[in-house]
């Protein structure tokens, strides 16, 4: 065995140094890998102690000079207090750089449509004299009742001077028709027996054959009791399930009524093979609703054989809302539209608005845009569509305009530059940011800051690995033990 491994490289085997060296190359590359990993390690706590330390340096309270700024922290402050992901404090210790005043306008116009109709009705004639008729005028000259708020139902009015009688066309004036239900004949088939004059025996079901009572064990009182209740019930799904069968139904009943299946059996005493004789007599019933008469009163005239045709005018309304933000801003507009602000102008448009003309407390520019939007709001709906009575028009149209008053706020957190605005009005402030100082942000940046160093390489390490005197992979430098490994004499 030992003459084996003392064989040269012509056998094909390695020699005895070629084995000791290689596991003197392994054991060293095992201890430098390991010192190497107490390294790493010992500078990865050196440097999270030193981060954390300065991460957690606290910050210090700010002192507000004014009285603006001292609204502005304390605003602050409260977002802060609504908002679990802000930095807590966040008016106490932020650094403010500037802030700006400014406001948006939102104009708003409501617009109540309303389509008016004219349409011929016909009801019977009772009998009453009808005044002169009077000229037809078109739909918008009449003045119809007042009608309260942007959105109102469906109105009719009668128009007065336009009822006129005349002869009913449906009946011929004869003030009756055939009978709808029996079709002028007086009589229907008979809904018992569908004209068969026979229909199926109660007692039998059908069948023809009861159980025989004598043949019948004697029961205690509890079962007799419990088949008494059970009975109507287990008859009334049998015959569900009866009928669905003579309907043509391959479906089969799972409650078994039949008394052949239980017993002994006797004729039944009440009918001729499970059918007796219907009261009907011959398959025929008289018409309910006609009598016999087979005729009935028109539905058009009541009977009377004329009709009074009248004109009602029916109004339709519709609402419709413009609105536009005048002024330039960062906060997105589904947030504006959340907010109050100051209703500075809010009134009924009566009468054509002048751009030259602005209210009190309106800017000029503001004011001309809301006039070309009330000039946009007034184009009929119908007006494109060719073809098309103008019949819609404006009845009613509000114009508000609304001032919403925010600021913006610069201001450096833990040496970074954020931004946010407060809008709405006093009491009802609401904030928006795009970025904010996170309540982890120290934490984070910790991290990351920690990693960043373990991942970039050092100049030794860059030196070591071209040398190939560490293992590959590792980037901090390698610092070798101060003794040498050397193997043991046997």
């Amino acid at each position: 065995m030992g003459d084996e491994w003392q064989q040269g490289p012509a056998s094909g085997w390695p020699s005895q140094d070629d084995l000791d060296k290689r596991l003197e190359d392994i054991r060293r590359k095992v201890i430098d890998s390991t010192a190497e990993a107490q390294q790493r390690f010992r500078r990865v706590v050196d440097k999270a102690s030193t981060y954390w330390q300065q991460s957690n340096t606290p910050l210090q309270p700010r002192q507000p000079d004014s009285a603006e700024e001292e609204r502005i922290r304390r605003l602050a402050n409260t977002w802060s207090l609504g908002n679990w992901q802000l930095a807590r404090e966040l008016g106490t210790y932020m650094e403010l750089v500037s802030w700006t005043d400014d406001e948006i306008w939102e104009v708003t116009t409501q617009t109540r449509w309303e389509t008016r109709s004219m349409e011929a009705v016909a009801e019977p004639y009772t009998g009453r004299p009808v005044g002169k008729v009077e000229p037809l005028l078109p739909v918008w000259d009449y003045k119809l009742p007042a009608v309260t708020g942007l959105k109102a139902p469906e109105t009719r009015t009668r128009v007065n001077g336009q009822d006129e009688v005349f002869a009913c066309t449906a009946c011929n004036s004869t003030g009756r028709l055939l009978c709808a239900t029996c079709t002028g004949k007086g009589w229907v088939v008979c809904p018992d027996c569908k004209g068969r004059t026979r229909i199926r025996c109660a007692t039998c079901r059908g069948r023809g054959y009861i159980a025989d009572w004598q043949d019948a064990k004697k029961k205690s009182f509890f079962q007799k009791q419990a088949e008494h209740l059970t009975r109507p019930v287990n008859e009334k799904v049998s015959d569900l399930f009866e009928g669905i069968r003579s309907q043509g139904v391959p479906i089969s009943n799972p409650v078994d009524t039949d008394p052949a299946s239980k017993g002994a059996t006797v004729p039944c005493p009440d009918c001729v093979n499970g059918e007796v004789e219907c009261t009907c007599g011959t398959g025929k019933r008289v018409c309910a609703t006609c009598q016999g008469s087979k005729t009935e009163l028109c539905s058009h005239c009541g009977g009377t054989g004329k009709v009074v045709r009248h004109r009602e005018i029916v109004r339709r309304f519709s609402f419709g809302t413009l609105s536009q933000y005048i002024g330039a801003t960062a906060i997105p507009e589904a947030r504006l539209e959340k907010a109050s602000g100051d209703v500075i102008y809010n009134a009924e448009i009566t009468e054509p608005l002048y751009a030259d003309a602005a209210p009190e407390g309106v800017p000029m520019d503001v004011w001309q845009t809301a006039v070309q939007l009330v000039q946009q709001a007034d184009a009929n709906p119908n007006s494109s569509t060719p073809g098309v009575r103008e019949e819609t028009r404006a009845s009613l149209q509000v114009l508000e305009l609304v001032r919403i008053p925010y600021t913006k706020v610069d201001y450096r957190y833990a040496d970074q530059d954020y931004v946010f605005y407060i809008y709405d009005t006093d009491g009802q402030e609401k904030f928006y940011a795009d970025s904010y100082p996170a309540r982890w942000d120290r934490v984070e940046r910790l991290v990351r800051s920690i990693t960043a160093d373990l991942m970039t390489p050092s100049q030794n390490a860059a030196q070591a690995n071209a040398a190939n005197d560490q293992v590959r992979g590792y980037r901090v430098p390698v610092e070798k033990p101060p003794f040498s490994i050397t193997e043991e004499e046997e």
